[in-house]
């Protein structure tokens, strides 16, 4: 399953099943002692849009944005706490350095500067956000493949068995890769589903934007 894929899944896993609560001063979330607040979630959109080349990354984020927003950095928070508890530390140095010097280099350096200046950061201070979501992706791929399972012959026919109607003209034989990746792909649904249920839990996120 390919990277990008698995942090759509994770997301929609995590908060698409309950509704937002109320925004209370500012403060957009809570994973454990941390607080999020909106400010912080339009420094990150703003960091994600420079990043992607995008010439409105000082733009605000509409409401719908905002939540997604929210909801990546409390992922985010979540993750990198149980990267730092198992001392997972792969993350290249200087890679987010790169993608930010990529887009300065398209005679971007102002926007960037005005980003930075917007929300009182400094220069280190975004490209350690960025250091993060690299640790995240890697981390979150290291957990895929933890999850990943082997699925046996006796999975597989069982499979072809109880789905006649998506085999018709096939054998279990040739029908095998194809079951092989649905199999895989729903245990490591199921997988990370729980995982997610499992961090929420033990870090403690609330979440207080509005619906």
């Amino acid at each position: 399953m390919r990277l990008r894929k698995v942090v759509v899944l994770l997301l929609w896993l995590a908060w698409a099943p309950w509704a937002l609560g109320v925004l209370l001063n500012g403060t957009a979330a809570k994973v454990g002692k941390t607080i999020i607040t909106v400010e912080d979630a339009y420094f990150y959109h703003a960091l994600g849009a420079f990043k992607t080349g995008s010439e409105t990354s000082l733009n605000r984020p509409s409401p719908a944005e905002l939540r997604k927003t929210v909801q990546k950095i409390i992922f985010e928070e979540m993750v990198a706490l149980e990267a730092q508890s198992f001392k997972f530390q792969e993350v290249p140095k200087g890679l987010a350095q790169a993608q930010i010097n990529r887009q300065k280099g398209k005679s971007r350096p102002e926007q960037w500067r005005q980003i930075l200046s917007r929300f009182g950061k400094t220069e280190g201070e975004a490209l350690a956000l960025l250091d993060r979501s690299i640790l995240v992706e890697r981390f979150v791929q290291r957990k895929v493949e933890t999850l990943t399972p082997i699925i046996t012959d006796v999975e597989v026919e069982r499979y072809f068995r109880q789905n006649p109607g998506r085999f018709k003209d096939k054998t279990v034989e040739t029908a095998k890769p194809t079951i092989v990746l649905i199999l895989k792909k729903q245990r490591v649904e199921s997988g990370l589903e729980e995982w997610i249920r499992f961090l929420k839990k033990k870090y403690a996120v609330a979440e207080y934007l509005e619906s």
